[in-house]
């Protein structure tokens, strides 16, 4: 069973995040998404539900009798507030998605993969919020795919909020809807090099496995 384990510091030096016998092997961000304008995954479905929605409701202006008891003047202030709420959502979701990529670090070891979270706790102080999953021979890895690169899946937590007092945690819009799960994926988002991190767990793992004669399969 793989064992994952979630932390918050004020310090932010990696040297305090690493164990003494860490090898770092490799490093890195989200490569897409940390921009205010660039939308992944179901993010942008929400975008494009919201701009078809504003048209097709202002199209309906001619059909509306000016005369009528709801009539144009009405249907322009209730459209303006509409397409103005609808504005002020799709700022927020956005928003939100470039908060939560923008920062995030990975590192993955020899041992482990690490998901650094900075972000605010219920005193509004800044912390990072550290998430460690230990290489693990029966966590099924697994690369997800998604636009426009590939994430990989590394481990799961039993609730986000483990990782953000604020609810924020892991998650962002361009996630598939959570509703109903038990559990949350630990993911390494939008990285060209999933292939090449997928690979190497595995080689980290049946290095360990030489090692002790357990097999890594």
């Amino acid at each position: 069973m793989q064992r994952v384990t979630t932390t918050s510091t004020n310090r932010f030096d990696l040297k305090d995040i690493l164990a003494p016998n860490d090898k770092l092997l490799w490093s890195g961000e989200p490569g897409y998404g940390r921009k205010f304008f660039q939308a992944v995954g179901d993010e942008r479905k929400i975008h494009v539900f919201l701009l078809i929605a504003s048209v097709v409701m202002w199209a309906t202006i001619p059909f509306i009798n000016a005369d009528a008891e709801f009539g144009r003047f009405d249907a322009y202030w209730i459209y303006g507030a509409m397409t103005f709420a609808f504005v002020v959502f799709s700022f927020s979701i956005a928003s939100q998605r470039h908060y939560v990529l923008y920062n995030l670090a990975y590192f993955v070891t020899n041992s482990r993969v690490i998901v650094c979270r900075r972000g605010r706790n219920w005193r509004l102080g800044v912390r990072l919020y550290v998430v460690s999953c230990e290489h693990s021979p029966t966590f099924p890895y697994s690369i997800v795919d998604s636009r426009p690169y590939p994430s990989l899946e590394v481990g799961i937590l039993l609730s986000e909020q483990q990782v953000q007092p604020f609810g924020l945690g892991l998650s962002h819009p361009g996630h598939p809807m959570l509703l109903g799960r038990t559990y949350y994926p630990i993911l390494l988002d939008y990285v060209p090099e999933a292939e090449k991190l997928l690979i190497m767990i595995r080689s980290c793992l049946h290095e360990v496995a030489d090692s002790t004669g357990v097999s890594s399969a």
